[in-house]
């Protein structure tokens, strides 16, 4: 990931998983964001610094997990400042993963069936190779605003209003909180 303010590269400042150490929906996205000097995911703070560091886009980002992942949904603002803390009863625990064209272990996803991979856009998909996932059940809005699934593995659209509007994170968020210890809806 791009540090802001560093020029050196050591492989310390460069993160392609942050969030829970023990959590139950893993995000994967295709491209890191850049991370702001001194950055640490269980800072009160970094959420707000992502966004500041990186614009609207990863506002977007972090809105959708928001409403994703919060046990309730009116609370998704709340919610949201603390979605990298290791533990809280407001939401599911969850992590985000960057898998792009350097990620070299995209072939080795281990797949818990405790926890829920969430891989967002056919591009970051194609990044996988699953041998024994076939995704052959389906939530859908229309053609291409769908979710395709077989548990724990979901193929959603990119985290974007456009592809993945409100209607769509209704359908998904009874099926994450379900298969998820002690976030029942």
């Amino acid at each position: 990931m791009k540090m802001l303010n560093d020029n050196s590269s050591a492989p310390e400042s460069i993160r392609h998983y942050f969030g829970a150490t023990t959590a139950k929906i893993i995000f994967y996205l295709p491209s890191a964001p850049t991370i702001p000097k001194n950055w640490h995911p269980a800072n009160e703070q970094a959420i707000e610094q992502l966004i500041h560091a990186n614009g609207n886009h990863w506002r977007k980002i972090m809105v959708i997990i928001s409403k994703l992942v919060c046990k309730e949904f009116s609370d998704w603002r709340k919610v949201q400042p603390s979605l990298f803390q290791q533990s809280s009863a407001a939401h599911i625990p969850l992590a985000i993963v960057i898998v792009n064209e350097s990620f070299e272990q995209a072939d080795d996803l281990a797949l818990d069936p405790n926890i829920l991979h969430i891989i967002c856009g056919k591009n970051t998909f194609s990044r996988f190779s699953f041998e024994n996932i076939v995704l052959d059940q389906n939530l859908s809005l229309n053609d291409k605003q769908a979710i395709q699934y077989h548990h724990p593995v979901f193929l959603t659209p990119y985290l974007d209003y456009r592809q993945f509007p409100n209607a769509l994170i209704a359908l998904l968020r009874p099926m994450l909180h379900h298969n998820t210890p002690g976030f029942k809806m």
